[in-house]
């Protein structure tokens, strides 16, 4: 109840400066307004302030077919829609050196109110410190944009091994086609002392990125991107990290899970490694991560791993946007908007295939259900403007028990329908 009495009154004081900032605008001169962050909504400037509303809506509509093997899923089967994301947020500056972010997630089904990028950044030439919530040395997936990732939902590795933002201090540098970050970070600030999380969570990691190939010209955009990362973690005296797979593109149950109270990581070590490339309107990405950890019980050793591969096809010839200097990608913007000129937008096609093993008996717990899961996954996007997009989805995942006792093997069948935009 605390937590959301603050965010709740955090969300109210952000209505109220962007309040004040419209008042201040009229009793100026007129402020220069330009859109160099992303969104659509204009800059207030002041000076060398800078203030800026954003937000973002993504909302689904998915039709679910599962069969875990008779351990459930057959609730969910059927369709559904919700709400996936709601952003409301702003980003800033207060000198060209002292920069902000701070977005809230609107959560409508669980009535709650929490924070995604939360962080105070101090910017240099070619460096930057960051302080709060981030995830500045996540792999490259989670370093993208939910806006802009190809599919729905992201891969089985990141979700499963505890990937996202985390409250910290971390470091950025790089050039036009490189960057390395370390970040030293406890728990998200969304957990709370009296909750299950691990509030005693420690994490060290670091990323490097490289694009020996990088070249963009109005035709497209040459590229060869590598990257590594590397994260050591402990989830303190009384916690255990969990593990969970979904099946891909699905929002509802794990087939694939390790509770984490208990019985669960008591510490782990992930390694991942990229690859990625685009040659105008082609492209592809792949990532592989293995995690080695340690049970919070009996002291045993285990071993998850897995990978995904990713193949794009612009209908429409643009190319996916990199920022070198951050090692990710960004936002497609169409040559030919909806509407202008007998333009149609962008068009693309995906397809993914997506493995992760947690078979691993080390974990020692028979309540734990450790298995297997591929997926596949095909998608259509379409871009009408910059901003707008949607995005089908059909996704299948075949699951396969480690365990006789977990049942018979599982599959799962999804078909989504999203519609975002951004502002």
């Amino acid at each position: 109840m605390k937590t959301n009495v603050i965010t709740t009154a955090a969300i109210a004081a952000l209505a109220t400066a962007a309040g004040v900032t419209a008042a201040h605008a009229q009793s100026v001169p007129a402020p220069t307004h330009s859109t160099s962050w992303t969104g659509t909504v204009g800059e207030d400037r002041f000076g060398d302030a800078r203030f800026k509303m954003r937000g973002r809506l993504q909302w689904d509509i998915a039709s679910n077919e599962l069969d875990f093997g008779g351990l459930g899923g057959a609730l969910e089967d059927g369709p559904r829609s919700y709400t996936r994301r709601a952003f409301l947020g702003v980003q800033g500056r207060f000198t060209e050196n002292w920069r902000y972010k701070v977005d809230f997630v609107l959560a409508p089904s669980s009535s709650t109110i929490q924070v995604d990028d939360a962080f105070l950044e101090y910017v240099a030439d070619d460096w930057s410190i960051v302080i709060g919530e981030h995830n500045i040395t996540s792999p490259l997936e989670d370093r993208i944009s939910s806006l802009d990732i190809p599919f729905n939902e992201r891969s089985s590795v990141i979700n499963a091994f505890g990937f996202g933002r985390r409250a910290g201090l971390g470091f950025i540098t790089g050039g036009a086609n490189w960057s390395a970050a370390v970040a030293v970070q406890g728990d998200s600030m969304n957990s709370t002392e009296t909750s299950q999380a691990n509030n005693e969570e420690l994490n060290v990691s670091g990323r490097f990125t490289f694009a020996p190939i990088f070249s963009t010209t109005p035709e497209g955009t040459q590229l060869l991107h590598l990257g590594v990362s590397a994260r050591q973690r402990t989830a303190g005296d009384t916690q255990a990290f969990g593990y969970s797979v979904r099946p891909f593109n699905g929002r509802g149950s794990s087939p694939i899970a390790v509770s984490g109270v208990g019985d669960g990581g008591e510490s782990d070590t992930t390694y991942a490694v990229e690859l990625a490339g685009q040659w105008g309107p082609f492209g592809f990405q792949a990532e592989y991560a293995t995690l080695d950890g340690e049970t919070s019980t009996s002291g045993e050793d285990f071993t998850y791993d897995g990978y995904y591969v990713d193949v794009y096809w612009s209908l429409t010839g643009e190319s996916r946007g990199y920022r070198g200097n951050q090692g990710s990608f960004g936002p497609i913007v169409p040559r030919t908007p909806f509407g202008v000129d007998g333009g149609l937008g962008h068009f693309s096609l995906s397809a993914r295939y997506d493995y992760i093993d947690m078979s691993d008996a080390g974990i020692g717990i028979a309540t734990d259900v450790l298995g297997e899961q591929t997926s596949y996954g095909i998608g259509l996007d379409w871009i009408p403007i910059d901003h707008v997009r949607f995005k089908l989805n059909y996704a299948q995942s075949e699951i396969d028990y480690a365990n006789p006792g977990d049942g018979a093997d599982g599959d799962a069948q999804t078909i989504s329908l999203r519609t975002q935009f951004d502002f």
